[in-house]
């Protein structure tokens, strides 16, 4: 049951991955890129370690090891996605790049072990699995194996301990602002991130315990399920919420900032522009007048580039000001040019797909979905009252 949780959590990182950074309207902010490397960064923990409670991975025997570097970039993606959220930052600093160096310590010491052939890695791995006590008893790098069961923990500890700072200030600090549901709502994403993040701690934990205290624990059902649970149960949650929940990926709205706020470290919510009456104008004139929508294709990022207002503003904008999702707000306009037009004339001289692809729609479909989310009734129902 455990092992299917953890499969099923592999598989919503993948897609909430996806959502982030492939769709044709996905953002692709800073934050985004952090908390899609923190995913790919767990799956790839979990992978290795279903593979080593399972036993399959005498049959891969190169991936023995591979997570042992990568458990480093846990914590501190975690903890610059939690900052970049809720500053919202824009890209990483140099200084940031000092996070990585147990990543990269840990990995050059385990070259050695990675440059191993396949046959000396299995005697490893079979001498493991034989006595889970060998996981960090035996030398496969230049320093002992034990150190990592009590550096990662503590590394671990410490960003978390930062990363409930960041969040608990801010919300302490934080004001009410005319923009107040969408604040809400990214706070409470962030609570359930660092609550899941505590919990998947709290499962490496007990493994490393178990390991140490009981090295044939493994073999073990019910030593082994709790801390899975600690460990599926978080990750499941974390992988699954933002697909949901997408009206969290528009950030928090204090996008721009004065000139004055940015000179002081010290701002707070108040500080914060939140007029975006210019913006939305050139919204509407830009629809209004180019009628981007016609285009079968358009995404958000095209609207962007054309208006050049960032991609995460103009969906916070759109979400926000316009109360609707960009798809929702294309088809708006699509069906309104398309309605104009209808009398018996232009009825009699198209077909109903002909229509929908004049209107920018990719399909007959969807363009009957839209027709009636917006009219109330399906075209043919319309036309009849035409």
């Amino acid at each position: 049951m455990v092992n299917i949780i953890f499969l099923g959590s592999i598989f919503l990182a993948l897609a909430t991955v996806y959502l982030l950074l492939f769709t044709e309207n996905a953002s692709k902010a800073y934050s985004d890129y952090l908390l899609s490397a923190l995913l790919l960064v767990q799956a790839w923990s979990v992978l290795i370690y279903l593979l080593l409670s399972s036993k399959y991975i005498l049959s891969f025997p190169h991936l023995y090891k591979t997570a042992v570097p990568t458990y480093y970039l846990l914590a501190p993606l975690s903890y610059l996605y939690t900052k970049a959220v809720l500053n919202n930052e824009i890209k990483l600093k140099k200084l940031e790049l000092l996070h990585m160096i147990p990543f990269l310590f840990f990995f050059i010491n385990h070259i050695p072990f990675y440059l191993l052939s396949a046959n000396e890695k299995l005697v490893i791995i079979q001498n493991t699995i034989l006595d889970w006590s060998n996981a960090y008893k035996y030398k496969t790098g230049i320093f002992p194996e034990y150190i990592n069961y009590f550096v990662r923990p503590l590394q671990a500890l410490i960003y978390l301990f930062f990363q409930w700072k960041l969040l608990l200030s801010f919300k302490k600090n934080q004001q009410e602002g005319p923009v107040q549901n969408q604040i809400n709502l990214v706070i409470k994403w962030l609570k359930i991130f660092s609550w899941t993040t505590t919990l998947i701690l709290a499962g490496f934990f007990m493994l490393t315990f178990l390991v140490l205290l009981f090295p044939n624990f493994i073999d073990n059902y019910a030593l082994v399920v709790t801390p899975s649970i600690f460990l599926a149960g978080g990750f499941f949650v974390m992988s699954g919420y933002l697909i949901t929940h997408p009206g969290v990926l528009s950030g928090l709205p204090f996008i721009r900032m004065e000139a004055n706020v940015l000179r002081n470290k010290n701002y707070n919510i108040t500080s914060l522009n939140y007029n975006y009456a210019k913006e939305m104008e050139a919204i509407q004139q830009y629809f209004d007048e180019q009628k981007p929508f016609l285009k079968k294709d358009l995404n958000i990022n095209q609207v962007s580039v054309a208006l050049g207002i960032p991609s995460r503003e103009l969906s916070f904008i759109i979400n926000n000001h316009f109360g609707q999702r960009f798809t929702d707000f294309l088809n708006k306009y699509r069906i309104e040019f398309i309605t104009k037009k209808f009398n018996k004339e232009y009825i009699s001289n198209y077909t109903m797909e002909a229509i929908a692809n004049e209107a920018g729609f990719a399909s007959k479909s969807t363009f009957n979905l839209a027709f009636k989310k917006y009219n109330k009734c399906t075209p043919s129902e319309y036309l009849a009252k035409v």
